[in-house]
């Protein structure tokens, strides 16, 4: 049994370019990716820390990605002025 999936053509222009890189249709890479999210079903991260952590990344990682998104926000509201 079959299921169609309704996309913009720019997201199935996406899909296509990443597709081709490893020389798959873009049928072959949504069912790669469903495979990947199946063996990974379970895993789930309510915050980016744990996701990151789950990924290697240690506490001085976490502290300099804070230190970045910290001034990140403040050039946001500088920039919202």
């Amino acid at each position: 049994m079959g299921h169609t999936v309704q996309l913009t053509d720019e997201q199935y222009e996406t899909l296509r370019q990443v597709a081709a890189r490893d020389d798959e249709t873009p049928e072959q890479l949504i069912g790669r990716m469903v495979n990947a999210l199946a063996e990974t079903q379970g895993a789930v991260y309510y915050t980016d820390d744990e996701l990151l952590r789950a990924l290697g990344a240690d506490d001085s990682e976490l502290a300099e990605l804070a230190k970045l998104e910290a001034q990140a926000d403040a050039n946001d509201r500088y920039h919202a002025l």
